[in-house]
């Protein structure tokens, strides 16, 4: 019988081995290094969020039957963290209907300390305000919600 000298079979059993640790050693290496970015980026997100607390201060109304009802919604970074940004603000009467904020969003740059009044427009609320529901103000680390009475109600 002739066959594989068990020289050259060693060589091609190393030569084979070391080739499929290169290609893994190549794969594994790029998938822990993105692993670890998402990680990172994960962590820098959360270290900067742990300081970021937003407030709705008040809520004033101006009633009136759609499109005259007005809110101006007071918003504070109460936080640690600075260019706290707003991204998204909604008010909800009692009906159900969402109204969106008439200010451009997101509002960046909001500070320490730092407070930014949204206007809504076009909304339906009743003459003594009792429609309101809440407002939902929200930014890129968490929400605050504005639930109860109006802060004050102007008759339009």
């Amino acid at each position: 019988m002739k066959g594989v000298s068990p020289l050259i079979a060693t060589v091609m059993l190393i030569v084979i081995v070391v080739s499929i640790v290169a290609l893994m050693s190549g794969w594994l290496t790029s998938f822990f290094m993105g692993t670890r970015e998402t990680v990172s980026n994960r962590t820098d997100t959360s270290v900067d969020c742990t300081g970021a607390i937003m407030t709705i201060d008040a809520v004033y109304l101006k009633n009136g039957t759609f499109p005259l009802g007005e809110a101006n919604v007071v918003v504070r970074n109460e936080g640690l963290v600075d260019d706290l940004a707003i991204m998204a603000a909604v008010l909800y009467n009692t009906t159900g209907h969402n109204f969106s904020t008439a200010t451009p969003l997101p509002v960046t740059d909001l500070d320490r300390g730092g407070v930014e009044t949204l206007r809504f427009a076009n909304l339906s609320i009743n003459e003594n305000c009792t429609a309101f529901s809440r407002v939902v103000v929200t930014n890129q680390c968490g929400s605050d919600t504005f639930k109860g009475a109006p802060t004050e109600c102007v008759k339009s």
